[in-house]
């Protein structure tokens, strides 16, 4: 999960998927029977769409705007440490919290109330 720490260019609105994207490692198998690994970048309000779409085995990587965004990806069963570190520092996320279980969405609506709290002058 992560969250871009700026100001919205409207302060009064914070909306999650303007702010937020929840990092995921999907794995799966190339046309050619090879494995796959990717990360993408699903926008919160897509998710429970996104974790139904991947369930029923209808998930498209090629067509996955309305999901979010596909980061990178390659052959192999999993990324090397150096495209997981860059994901975290591109994402400003905390990579010990990668493949962690936590809740995305509960994570973001605090980053948002901290956000907010901020802007209201707070600390």
């Amino acid at each position: 999960m992560t969250s871009k720490e700026s100001t919205p260019a409207d302060a009064g609105t914070y909306d999650p998927d303007n702010l937020s994207r929840v990092i995921i490692l999907v794995n799966g198998t190339m046309d050619h029977g090879g494995p796959f690994w990717c990360y993408v970048a699903v926008k919160p309000s897509m998710l429970e769409k996104y974790h139904a779409a991947q369930a029923g085995r209808t998930l498209n990587l090629y067509d996955f705007d309305a999901y979010g965004e596909v980061i990178v990806s390659a052959e192999g069963t999993e990324p090397p440490d150096y495209v997981t570190q860059k994901v975290a520092e591109i994402y400003n996320c905390d990579l010990s919290t990668f493949f962690q279980p936590i809740d995305p969405l509960a994570e973001i609506d605090r980053r948002i109330e901290a956000l907010k709290a901020k802007d209201e002058g707070g600390t």
